[in-house]
């Protein structure tokens, strides 16, 4: 099977820059938005197989971008990772929405993020 293709939107450049350093070099294709905006139109034109998505950042947050990013592309596997902390209400009013999974940041474990990506690919 084919290695996804991944979209992360992140407001964080650095963090962006993380996922393409760990992942291009093993054979994904990454896409990447610092806005929610853009990344929903990447994710309309390039079809990519999961989403990494923030869950705060300015203009399109990541609810607002689940929401439209289910609309435009819907077989879309959506992981959310983020810093924001509300002793889980949040991750299930996400996973109830529709995301996949949900990661804290920082990551603990690229190589646990990996393997729920390929996960979360192969049940598409």
């Amino acid at each position: 099977m084919a290695k996804p293709c991944i979209l992360t939107i992140d407001d964080e450049v650095e963090f962006i820059e993380m996922i393409k350093s760990y992942f291009e070099p093993r054979g994904y294709v990454v896409e990447a938005s610092a806005r929610g905006v853009n990344g929903i139109e990447i994710a309309r034109d390039k079809k990519p197989d999961v989403i990494l998505i923030d869950l705060k950042m300015p203009g399109v947050d990541g609810d607002e971008a689940l929401a439209l990013i289910k609309k435009v592309q819907p077989k879309a596997r959506i992981i959310f990772i983020t810093a924001y902390d509300d002793g889980g209400k949040t991750k299930a009013r996400l996973l109830k929405m529709g995301a996949y999974a949900y990661f804290d940041k920082p990551i603990a474990s690229l190589k646990e993020l990996e393997e729920t990506i390929l996960k979360a690919h192969s049940q598409k």
